[in-house]
């Protein structure tokens, strides 16, 4: 059986659009066209500082023609992002799209190691980092082989004011460490443009032909699929210009502006900006869908506590919040929270929770402390350009479903045996839509293994449609750990951990946990040395090779990969192929008793 959305289709799908076209120059008459309305469509949250519609589309040509004549960016250029949200963030990314330039975008929290291997693995050749992780980029950058001359600083409005009160009202080009700046860039593209006029503007922008946006690469963004390690996922134009039309249809968007109704209202609503732009569910819905839809957004560079958040909510009147669950672990339960309460109701209009299941313990909280408002669980992957399910509007949201199909998506529930499922009946999530990528970058058997040739992708996530329409996720298949929405490979950190003296043999799983979702948590075999000291020593040596091991994980690794704990077993259980039972080893950690370590992560 194939399940597929009742919902308006987003199409027709043009496979010769890419994403700067459709963000600046595709109007049709079912969106809502705030040019020309002075509509603020990015505001930095610390300065109030907001750009409309125009103010930046200029910033993001004139930031291409520098990148053009001072980098000399063409098509297929791959840059990497290494900055925490900035409302330069997305201007960074239109402006490489419009040279036909690929964007690969690098959590900000990154170790050096692990953003080298984004770099080498995509090919960057330049580097966009924020200016507090100047040094770590440019550490990262050179053993890369990407040369000084393309690091780019991504500075803060506050950053900006400053160089230009210092040089009277100039952009310098380069920060005091002779680093280039994005402002710099900018105002050297302006001078490009004044002195070589719009011919120059034309004659630099990268324009698909007939089918090329369904091959053209826009993004090259890191996820580690069902195992292994992070693979490059391969998104073309045609995917997330396809899904964020999806999620106009899907949402009943209308073209009016300053609209008192909907769910995402243009030229009123204002969403908040906090999801990190290098992440899937932030990339598509919270910069380039709410962008497309005609919603402000309130660019925040990231999450630093609840209070900190609400008070930027009621700041700049946020009532779109795109969500992850451990902020609604906080909402619910933090004693910050009730004297907000007031203004949560007075200016939520509509909070999506995506990239982890939302509780049904959980959700009855948020609709105790807001009742009444329009909220509902979301589902997507990397490998799908984002949203494949959300709770459809006009409808109450139901506990623990992650919504309904969107539109245009199809689906099917397989069981092991490769049976089609029914209604009721539950099994591995398939799913054909618009908005399925190219598959894993440089690799053809990871893409075959989940990519099928008739279209449909695997998602490695158990499933349960009921009569309604409505999917329940019931397991994940795939091994992949999700740490406040963060992909966690525990094979990735399996093979790290062998690097560690006293580890002989390693197994990782996740461990459930209320403030994150899940939590990652070792099981070890020790080395020959290792059991050695722990018989002479008892169970002190066991502690100080524990905590050894933890810190050796915390050194390297970003903070959402660090281990809860660390167990020791005498066997790590495998199949006769060598294959971990992962399946034993979580039987193994419910025996376990309560730590106090984990989700202070």
């Amino acid at each position: 059986m194939i399940f597929t959305s009742p919902a308006p289709s987003g199409g027709p799908f043009r496979d010769d659009e890419d994403i700067y076209e459709l963000i600046f120059e595709d109007f049709p008459a079912k969106r809502p066209d705030v040019r020309g309305t002075g509509i603020p469509m990015l505001i930095d949250d610390s300065t109030s500082h907001s750009l409309t519609f125009e103010q930046i589309r200029m910033r993001v040509d004139n930031l291409s023609l520098a990148l053009y004549d001072d980098l000399g960016m063409r098509k297929d250029s791959v840059i990497g992002i290494f900055s925490a949200n900035n409302i330069d963030y997305p201007v960074v990314i239109w402006a490489t799209h419009r040279l036909g330039g690929i964007v690969s975008a690098a959590n900000p929290a990154f170790q050096p190691g692990e953003l080298n291997y984004q770099l080498e693995a995509s090919k960057a050749t330049v580097l966009f980092v924020n200016e507090n992780q100047l040094d770590a980029g440019l550490a990262a950058a050179a053993k890369a082989g990407i040369h000084r001359d393309k690091v780019i600083v991504i500075e803060s409005v506050e950053s900006i004011r400053k160089a230009r009160a210092k040089n009277g009202d100039k952009a310098p080009m380069a920060n005091s460490q002779g680093i280039k700046t994005v402002e710099g860039l900018v105002e050297h593209g302006t001078n490009l443009r004044k002195a070589r006029g719009e011919a120059f503007l034309k004659e630099t922008r990268f324009r698909l032909n007939s089918g090329e946006g369904q091959r053209k690469l826009a993004f090259i963004s890191f996820s580690s699929g069902t195992t292994g390690l992070p693979k490059g996922v391969a998104i073309q134009h045609y995917a997330p210009v396809s899904n964020v039309l999806q999620a106009f249809a899907y949402n009943e968007c209308t073209n009016e502006v300053r609209t008192q109704k909907g769910r995402f209202r243009a030229g009123t609503d204002r969403s908040l900006g906090i999801l990190p732009a290098f992440h899937i569910y932030g990339l598509v819905m919270g910069i380039h869908f709410m962008f497309y839809a005609g919603v402000t957004n309130v660019v925040i560079p990231r999450f630093k506590g609840i209070d900190t958040m609400l008070n930027s909510i009621v700041k700049h009147n946020i009532s779109i919040w795109f969500l992850v669950p451990p902020q609604v672990v906080l909402l619910c339960k933090d004693p910050s929270v009730p004297k907000y309460h007031a203004d949560m109701q007075r200016l939520a209009n509509y909070i999506m929770i995506g990239a982890a299941p939302l509780s049904d313990d959980l959700s009855k909280q948020l609709m105790h402390i807001i009742p009444g408002v329009d909220w509902s669980q979301g589902y997507g992957m990397s490998e799908t350009s984002t949203l494949l399910t959300q709770g459809p509007p006009g409808h109450p949201a139901v506990l623990g479903s992650a919504g309904r199909l969107v539109s245009d998506v199809e689906a099917k529930v397989v069981t092991p045996e490769g049976k089609e499922c029914g209604v009721d009946e539950q099994g591995e999530l398939w799913v054909r839509a618009p908005s399925i990528t190219l598959g894993y970058l440089n690799n053809r058997k990871a893409t075959e293994e989940m990519f099928l040739p008739d279209g449909f992708m695997k998602t490695g996530d158990e499933v349960v449609f009921n009569k309604h329409g409505d999917m329940f996720i019931v397991d994940r298949l795939k091994e992949l750990i999700k740490v406040r929405g963060f992909q966690v490979a525990p094979a990735e950190l399996e093979g790290f951990l062998l690097d560690h003296a006293d580890v002989n043999d390693s197994g990782v799983i996740g461990v459930p946990d209320e403030s994150a979702g899940e939590l990652p948590l070792a099981f070890i075999t020790l080395s020959i040395n290792a059991k050695g000291r722990v018989q002479k020593e008892g169970k002190a040596a066991e502690e100080k090779i524990r905590q050894s091991i933890m810190k050796f994980v915390k050194d390297h690794k970003i903070k959402y990969k660090h281990l809860c704990d660390v167990q020791f077993i005498d066997q790590i259980p495998k199949t006769a192929s060598g294959k971990i039972l992962r399946r034993q080893l979580r039987d193994k950690a419910r025996a376990l008793p309560a730590r106090s370590t984990s989700s202070k992560l």
